[in-house]
Formats: C-alpha cells, sequence, structure tokens
C-alpha cells in the first residue's frame, strides 16, 4: 500500500523547538562569544566592516554558519558530504589577515546551536553540535539534551573547551552530513536561504528576489520548499527511482532469459532431433505392426470372402439345378387360353376391390395425421416458453409479477432520490474546497464580483482539540459569518441587504492582534472572538455555554471538529463518500429489482405454456392412438393391392402371350443348364485364389489371433489409421527414413558412418524394395536394429538436459513473472501516491494564491494569483511544478505575467510577497529560519518599508524567525520593524577576528532569556 502524503512531516530530534542561541568556533573571523536569537521575530544583520560599511563585516558568515547548522537544503549534504562546507574555516588568506600575524588555517571548526521549547523552555531544551572539517568526514553533527555550550572566560579557552565538549557528546548519537537533516530536523526543510556566497553554486530564487531569471518550474520548486512540501516531492522520486530500478531488473532478466535460451536451443536441437528419431521409429514400429495386423486381416477376410463366395457358387450352382428342373416343370405347366382368360378377369375384379379399400383407409389416416401435424406445431411454439418452469400455476406466478412490479418501480424510486444526494454532497464539497460552503460563500461569491475580499470566518479557523468544548458553541451561531476589512463593511453590507438578507458581517481588526488560547487564524478577528469568549463562558458541567444577559445557552458535544476547512473538508468528503455507498447499494437494488421482475415475467409466461402443453399433450395422445390403430390395416391394404395388381398383370400377360410364354419356358430351361455349368467352372476358379491369398503364412508373421489385429487397429489415432496394408507398409519404410534423417544421415554417399548404421541403411534400402502385398522375408525390427541400439544408448543423457533446461527455463520464467508483477505493483502505487500528491499541492498553490492575492490588496495592489501546471515526470526526470505569478498593474487592467516588463522594484515586491504567501500558507512554521541576504536593495522607500513590516507581520504571525542582512540603506527602516539587531565589527583589516557580536533585543519570554544568560554573557566585558 501506498502511504498517503501527509502536510504534517516529522519534526526530527528538535521538534518543535525554537533556535535561541547559536555559538561557532574558527568559523571565519568570528569570535566564539554566543550570539542570542529572539525567536517569532524578524532580526536585522548589519555591521560595520573595515571600510566604514557593512561590507566585510562578517554577517553573511555568521547566516552561513547558520544556515549550515540548520542543514539548509541547497548544501545538498545528503550528495557531496558537506565537502562546500568546509571553505566557511577561518583561513588567513581568504579573511585578508596580513602575513606578519603569522596566523595558520585551521583544520576543523563547530556550529553550536540551542533549540528550547516556546511555551517552557527550561523543559528538554536541546544542543546541536556541527563539526566542520577539511578532510572527510567534513561535516558531522551530534546532539544531546539540556545546554551543552562553551562558556569559558576567553575566546582561546572557549576554543580548546569546544573540543572536549564535543568529545563528551560521544559517538552513539554521531551523525553524518548524509542523516543530519532528517534525523535533527524531520522531512521538511528546518532553514530556508539565500546567501550571496561562493561556497556552493548559486541558483535563481524567489529569496533572492531573482523573480524574473527564474523559469516557471523554478518558482514551483522555491513555492514547494518554502511551504515544507519538498519532501512529498522526494517520496515520489523514491517511489518512482524503486519503479525504474523494478523496470530494469524486469529488462535485465528478460534479456538474459533469452540468451540463455539461444545457448539452450543449441542443447535442445540435438535432444528434440534424436527425440525425434526415437518417434520416428516408435511411429515406424507400430506401422509396421499395424501393417502385419492390416495385411493378416485381408488375408483372413480374403480368405473368408472367397469361402464364402465358394459356398455361394456352391448354392448357385444347387439354385441352377434346381432352376432346369423349374423350367421343365414350366414347360409341361402351361395350360389352354380359355382357362387363362378367366383367371385374368377374377384378377381384375380383386384388385379393383383392393384399391377402393385401400383408398377409404388413406383418406382417414391422412385427416388424423393432419390433426397431429396442426398440434404439433403448436406444441414446438409454446416449448421455449415454458423452459425454466419451476411448477407454480398461473395464479402464483401472477401474483408474483405484480409484487416484482411494484418492488422494481419502489427501487428505481430509490435510486432517484441516492443520485440526488449524491449530487448535492459532490457540490457541496467542491464549495468546501473553494472556501465558499453555505450561505457565506453565497455571500463571498458576491462580493468578490465587486472586488471586494472576503472570508468565511469557520472556513478560516482552526480550532486546537482541547479547545473544542468551549469554542465551537460559541461559533457555531456564526457558521454562515463572513469576514470583511472595515473600510468594505458598509459596501457590503448594502449589496447583501437586497440580496442575502440575513447574512452575517463581522469588521476584521485594523491589525493583528494576538487570538484567544486554542485559536489560529490568519484573519484579524481576535476582538470579535474576545467578545464571545468574554460574553460566553463556559457552564459548570462544561457542557455548553452562556450568555447571561441575553439568557442564551448553546450547547456543545459536536462529533466532529466545526471550524477549519480541513474539518470541513474532512465531513464533506465523508458525506460524499456515504452518499455514494448509498448510490451504488440503490444501484445494486434496482439491478436486483430489473432481474426478479424479468423472472417472475418469464414464470408466469412458462406457467401459461405449461398449462396450454399439457392440455394439447392429451388431444395429441389420442390422435396418437387413432392414427396408430389404422396405419396397420392401410401399409396391409397398400401391399395386398399391389400383389392383386401384380397377379393381375400376370394373368393379363399370360393371356395375351400364350404361344410366348411357352417359347420363353423353354427358352428359360436352356438358359438354366448354362448357369450350372458357369457355376460350376467358377467354383474351380476360386479354389485357386484361395490357395494364393496365404492366410496361414500371415498369421505366422503377424503371431497373434484375428482379434488381436483387429483391436491394435481400431486404437489407432485417426491420422495413424489406415487399413490398407500398401499404406501402412510406407508409412513404416517413411518412419524408418525419417528416423536416420533426424539422426543425422541424410543418405549422403561416403558419409562418416559406422559400420552398423552403414549395414542400417544398406538393409532400408532393400527394405524399401520389397513387396507390400507378399509375406515379408526382412522385418522391419531387424532394419531398425543398429538405429534403435544408437538412440538408447542417448536416452538416458538426452533426458538429464531436457529436465535440466526445463528446470532452469521454469525458474528464470518465475523469476520474470515475479519482476513483472513487481514493476506492475510498483506502477500502481506510483500512480496512487501521484494522485494524491497532485491533489495535495493543487490546495497548497491555491491556498498560496489566496495568500498571494491578499498580501498584494494590502500592499495597496490590485490583486495577485498564480497559475500551476503539474507536468508529471517521465523516467527518472524530476516532477515539475509550472507556476506563473499574475499581478494586475491597475484597478481594471488584466493579469500580467511576472516576465513582461515592468519596474524591477515592483517585480521585487511581488517576489517577497510569494515568499511570505508561501510561508502563511503551511501551517508548520513553528521552528523555522528564513534567511535573506542582501535584503530590499533597489526597492523604493515606500515598498521597501511595507516588505519590512510584511516580514516583521509573517515573522511574528506564522512563529518562524527571519533573519535579514540589511545594507546602510535598508537599516534605518529595518531597525523600525525588527524584533532583533546583530552587529558585527571588523573595524581594521589588521584584526585577525571580529570583535564580539553585538545584539540588540527584547524578549517577553523570561524563561527563554534566563536559560542562556549565563552562556551569552560569557566572556563579555561589557555585560
Amino acid at each position: 500500500m501506498t502511504t498517503p502524503p501527509t502536510s504534517e512531516p516529522s519534526r526530527g530530534v528538535v521538534g518543535d523547538r525554537q533556535l535561541i542561541a547559536v555559538q561557532a568556533f574558527d568559523i571565519a573571523r568570528l569570535t566564539a562569544h554566543a550570539v542570542p536569537i529572539v525567536p517569532e521575530t524578524f532580526i536585522a544583520v548589519s555591521g560595520l566592516g573595515p571600510k566604514d560599511d557593512s561590507n566585510g563585516s562578517g554577517k553573511t558568515s555568521f547566516l552561513i554558519a547558520v544556515s549550515l547548522l540548520l542543514a539548509d537544503p541547497q548544501w545538498r549534504l545528503e550528495t557531496n558530504g558537506g565537502r562546500h562546507a568546509s571553505g566557511i574555516l577561518f583561513r588567513p588568506d581568504a579573511a585578508g589577515v596580513d602575513q606578519a600575524h603569522h596566523a595558520s588555517p585551521v583544520t576543523h571548526g563547530y556550529i553550536v546551536g540551542v533549540f528550547a521549547h516556546p511555551g517552557d523552555p527550561a523543559t528538554s531544551p536541546v544542543t546541536v553540535w556541527v563539526r566542520i572539517a577539511t578532510t572527510a568526514p567534513y561535516l558531522q553533527a551530534n546532539w544531546t539534551e539540556g545546554v551543552h555550550v562553551a562558556d569559558a572566560p576567553t575566546d582561546h579557552e572557549r576554543s580548546i573547551q569546544a573540543d572536549a565538549l564535543w568529545r563528551e557528546l560521544g559517538t552513539r548519537q554521531l551523525l553524518s552530513a548524509r542523516a543530519m537533516a532528517e534525523k535533527l530536523y524531520g522531512s521538511a526543510p528546518r532553514c530556508l536561504t539565500y546567501l550571496d556566497t561562493a561556497l556552493r553554486p548559486p541558483v535563481p530564487s524567489l529569496l533572492s528576489q531573482q523573480l524574473t531569471e527564474m523559469e516557471p518550474h523554478d518558482i514551483g520548486r522555491s513555492l514547494i520548499a518554502l511551504s515544507g512540501m519538498t519532501p512529498l516531492l522526494e517520496q515520489e522520486d523514491d517511489l518512482r527511482g524503486q519503479a525504474l530500478k523494478h523496470q530494469i531488473e524486469l529488462d535485465k532478466a528478460q534479456t538474459e532469459h533469452a540468451q540463455a535460451l539461444l545457448a539452450e536451443e543449441e542443447v535442445m536441437s540435438g535432444v528434440r532431433a534424436r527425440e525425434a528419431a526415437r518417434l520416428s521409429l516408435q511411429r515406424g514400429h507400430e506401422a509396421w505392426r499395424r501393417y502385419l495386423a492390416a495385411s493378416y486381416c485381408d488375408a483372413h477376410q480374403s480368405d473368408q470372402r472367397i469361402a464364402a463366395t465358394m459356398e455361394e457358387e456352391q448354392q448357385a450352382a444347387e439354385t441352377a439345378t434346381g432352376l432346369v428342373r423349374a423350367a421343365e416343370d414350366q414347360v409341361n405347366s402351361l395350360g389352354s387360353a380359355e382357362e387363362l382368360a378367366a383367371k385374368e378377369s377374377e384378377a381384375r375384379q380383386n384388385w379393383s376391390d383392393a384399391q377402393e379399400h385401400a383408398r377409404e383407409l388413406a383418406k382417414a389416416l391422412t385427416e388424423l395425421t393432419t390433426r397431429q401435424a396442426m398440434l404439433r406445431s403448436q406444441r414446438g411454439a409454446l416449448l421455449p416458453l415454458a423452459q425454466g418452469w419451476d411448477g407454480s400455476d398461473c395464479a402464483t406466478t401472477a401474483a408474483l409479477l405484480k409484487r416484482r412490479g411494484h418492488e422494481h418501480a419502489r427501487a428505481e424510486l430509490q435510486l432517484s432520490e441516492a443520485e440526488d444526494t449524491v449530487t448535492h454532497a459532490c457540490a457541496h464539497l467542491h464549495n468546501v474546497e473553494q472556501g465558499r460552503s453555505g450561505h457565506a460563500g453565497r455571500a463571498i461569491d458576491l462580493l468578490n464580483q465587486h472586488s471586494i475580499p472576503a472570508h468565511g470566518l469557520l472556513d478560516q479557523l482552526n480550532v486546537d482539540e482541547a479547545a473544542r468544548p468551549e469554542w465551537e458553541p460559541r461559533l457555531a451561531p456564526w457558521q454562515d459569518a463572513i469576514v470583511v476589512q472595515p473600510e468594505h463593511e458598509g459596501k457590503a453590507r448594502s449589496l447583501l441587504h437586497a440580496a442575502l438578507p440575513g447574512t452575517q458581517i463581522i469588521s476584521s481588526d485594523a491589525r493583528q492582534e494576538p487570538l484567544p488560547q486554542g485559536i489560529h487564524s490568519s484573519l484579524k478577528v481576535s476582538r470579535f472572538l474576545a467578545s464571545l469568549q468574554e460574553r460566553m463562558p463556559p457552564t459548570a458541567d462544561g457542557l455548553a455555554v452562556r450568555d447571561q444577559e441575553q439568557a442564551l445557552t448553546v450547547t456543545g458535544g459536536f462529533p466532529t471538529p466545526l471550524a477549519g476547512r480541513e474539518a470541513q473538508l474532512r465531513q464533506a468528503r465523508a458525506d460524499l463518500a456515504t452518499a455514494e455507498q448509498l448510490a451504488a447499494e440503490a444501484t445494486e437494488a434496482v439491478t436486483a429489482a430489473t432481474a426478479a421482475l424479468t423472472l417472475a415475467q418469464t414464470q408466469h409466461a412458462a406457467a401459461q405454456a405449461a398449462e396450454e402443453l399439457a392440455r394439447l399433450k392429451t388431444q395429441e395422445s389420442d390422435l396418437q392412438t387413432r392414427i396408430d390403430d389404422l396405419t396397420g390395416p392401410a401399409t396391409k391394404a397398400t401391399r395386398e393391392t399391389h400383389k392383386l395388381e401384380e397377379n393381375w398383370r400376370k394373368a393379363l400377360a399370360r393371356h395375351a402371350s400364350h404361344e410366348q410364354l411357352l417359347t420363353n419356358a423353354k427358352l428359360t430351361l436352356d438358359g438354366a443348364g448354362k448357369a450350372l455349368k458357369e457355376r460350376q467352372r467358377t467354383l474351380t476358379a476360386l479354389e485357386r485364389q484361395r490357395s494364393q491369398v496365404a492366410a496361414p503364412q500371415w498369421q505366422m508373421q503377424w503371431g497373434g489371433t484375428l482379434e488381436d489385429a483387429v483391436h491394435l487397429l481400431d486404437q489407432a489415432s485417426d491420422q495413424t489409421r489406415s487399413s490398407r496394408p500398401a499404406a501402412l507398409h510406407r508409412q513404416a519404410e517413411d518412419g524408418l527414413r525419417r528416423a536416420y534423417e533426424h539422426y543425422g544421415l541424410d543418405g549422403t554417399p561416403g558419409a562418416d558412418l559406422g559400420q552398423d548404421l552403414r549395414t542400417g541403411e544398406e538393409m532400408m534400402r532393400t527394405f524399401a524394395d520389397t513387396d507390400p502385398s507378399s509375406p515379408p522375408t526382412l522385418t522391419f525390427t531387424d532394419v531398425a536394429a543398429p538405429l534403435d541400439n544408437r538412440l538408447t544408448g542417448h536416452r538416458d543423457q538426452d533426458e538429464v538436459a531436457a529436465a535440466r533446461v526445463t528446470h532452469d527455463q521454469h525458474a528464470r520464467e518465475q523469476a520474470i513473472a515475479e519482476l513483472t508483477d513487481g514493476v506492475a505493483t510498483s506502477a500502481r502505487n506510483l500512480e496512487t501516491l501521484q494522485d494524491m500528491i497532485e491533489k495535495h499541492l493543487d490546495g497548497l498553490f491555491t491556498q498560496i494564491s489566496a495568500a498571494f492575492n491578499d498580501l498584494d490588496l494590502r500592499s495597496d495592489g490590485y490583486g495577485a494569483k498564480l497559475e500551476p501546471i503539474s507536468v508529471r515526470p517521465q523516467g527518472a526526470g524530476d516532477w515539475q511544478w509550472h507556476v506563473t505569478p499574475r499581478w494586475k498593474r491597475s484597478r481594471t487592467g488584466g493579469y500580467v505575467s511576472y516576465r513582461e516588463n515592468a519596474n524591477s522594484a515592483q517585480v521585487k515586491v511581488h517576489a517577497i510577497l510569494l515568499v511570505l504567501a508561501a510561508l502563511l500558507a503551511d501551517s508548520q512554521t513553528q521552528g523555522r529560519v528564513l534567511i535573506l541576504d542582501e535584503l530590499g536593495n533597489s526597492l523604493g522607500e515606500v515598498n521597501r518599508k511595507d516588505m519590512l513590516a510584511a516580514l516583521r507581520d509573517v515573522a511574528r504571525d506564522q512563529h518562524l524567525t527571519i533573519l535579514g542582512t540589511c545594507q546602510d540603506s535598508v537599516l534605518a527602516d529595518a531597525a523600525d520593524v525588527c524584533g532583533e539587531l546583530l552587529w558585527f565589527v571588523h573595524a581594521s583589516a589588521a584584526d585577525i577576528i571580529n570583535q564580539p557580536t553585538s545584539a540588540w533585543a527584547f524578549d517577553h519570554n523570561g524563561a527563554r532569556t534566563k536559560l542562556t544568560e549565563d552562556w551569552i554573557t560569557a566572556g563579555r566585558a561589557h555585560a
């Protein structure tokens, strides 16, 4: 089964803890003083370099160290083992240190970070150590519970202390560069950066504000990374790699199988040739046995036939003798002409009387058979209808048919209702996915048509599980409420007054204020929620909330979460699944009812046909009895008529030609005498033929009984069956010849043959010249013996070879079948995962687009959106999401692509807005760090202030930390909005390392400050 993608990836060992301090050892020119980090703020990073500006101050080196500590994905630690990271170690030449200092490059250094939970920093803090070296392994990481840091008084002592602290960590939890990111921070990136550094290959990035230099697929990849969804694509890439690996293994197995088949074919061709020779020889033996059997049978049959003919001729001779006597009697028996005339008249009258009687009987029989044919025609039409009759009478089947009709109509009605329910559930799910469900959705659509941004209250609120019993009763009456900005409230009210009476409109706050505990939302509705919390406290039993002033109580106990798009989506999907299941069941019920109705109709028609058939059967039986009674007498009368007609004709002939009869009788007597002499000559010739058939000699060659010979011939298959001895002799000869050919002997003169086969070949030629009709002097067994002996010697070896080849082929075919199943399974799992990821990322880009539009409108823009296109990978390529940002450049203008000509400041503004929109769309940003180098360059004064303020707001609202390097032109504006300022000083090129890093900040979390106070102040004289 494919694991579905999740929007809540693993958070690793560090989990939800936030970075609160960083310490570096032998990293560039940075000192080993700990640097505090105030989480959930925008931190301005600047300083003073040798040329009286921030260049060369070491601020970028610090950000590089932080990105390595947090395993920024752009370092590609999983592929290069951190080789590029070694460039950050202190090197005198790279640091510009004067050779007079005799400074030496270091071979390794450390970056240390302390992480703590925001709610209770003192509970379970974690310290992460990263060791960077110039030789392999280039980067390793380790971690431990608690604060495990160097706090010696001097920078040099802290560097020495660092090596000891690293060793104390041991190797049990030692992590390689490849495993560091996932083990410590989970599957989602903890840190995303743009750094202007040569230590790693530069790539276009939204964080670098190089929007116009990026292709749409690069923008899509950046937004996915910013939103923490990269692990989804990595999961798909891994599964696709497995599918490709399975296909490669299958192709390799099939190729090897084909090659093995060629080699095995060479072996099996010889085995098959010898087996074919054995088979041909066996067929020759069988044909020879059938030849002997057929020859014996033919000889026996001929002998018996001649004997029977002789007996017939003997009987014929006796008959001829009798005919001679009868002819003599006939001559003597002819009387006078008058007597013949009287006999003719009597015979004519008898014939006439017989004809009249036969006609009467035939007429009656014809009438009865005509009626019988009509009944059979009716029965033939009824028989198909009576097929499947179960014995029920017509009344029973008619009642069942009526009941099945009612049941079918009721099932069709239920199916129609179920399909309507599915249609409504699909529409509701679509509206929830777009944040447009219910009355609130209709109101939002109406306002959007008039360029008034609005949001559904419960669609944009997320309530923690622990807070549901208290908050869901308060929010239940506001399920259709919408939230608009204060400046749009009047216009929204006027539009909704007539179109959607009863719409609940909530005016958002002027600025984002903390929301009540357990409530999360990007909407500015803290005032509204605080009012609900104050007016409707929970009852004593915790089962409801009550407004004392209105005497109103709202009960809780909602089985599923009421607020939040994800909760509404889950419920809408569950409702759709239930509706689809009911529709499927209704469809099955209609099918069953239709089948039952059809069966009832068939049974009713069968019962009717059965009753009619029973009636026809009785009538037909009566007619058959009467026909049977007439058939005998009618047939007898017809025969009697023919006999009497023949008597009359004979009497007529005798009377008409008395003299001719007398002459004929004499001629008959003469012919009978001649026939008797011919029969006697034939008997002599038959005796001579019987001796030539030689039946006793063929019986001796056969060596068995006649029954055995007949049985053998009857058992032969249709292909080999033949009763002609000559054909069987040719079959035996052909089998022998083919056996020699299969063995490799084609009769070529001078061929290299053994003496035994040469003798057999000579006997085969003699055998072919024998007459198949005479008893043989040279048998098939004699001729086949030399080749038969050769084939017997090869039999065991051929069986072993054939068994081995069959076993090997079966094993390979079974392996290929298993690999084929694996390829099919991998393909199905990959497609399922891709479908889930595509649906998930479509929703993500929809959220980012909505946030992008909202941020643009807040920055006095006219609206912005994203156009994402998914390009699924083929083979080993990357899955690309082509995302095209577009924004309006005038109130009435259309959306314009980010690549169309415009002022660079506007492009940079939208690049930053797009980054912030991606972060706002991510619900798992707590503890994440965003690093921006050269922040705010080339932005106008107004745009720069707006963007810096937006960074501050997003850092606070999304609970993430943003570090941005600020050049001198940006620093003044950044100082107004940042929550912390880090100041790096490398005052002179003559200094080997920086001065201790300065920090200006206020952290309201006193427990967090106290946790690292001693460490932060260690080694600082002014602390």
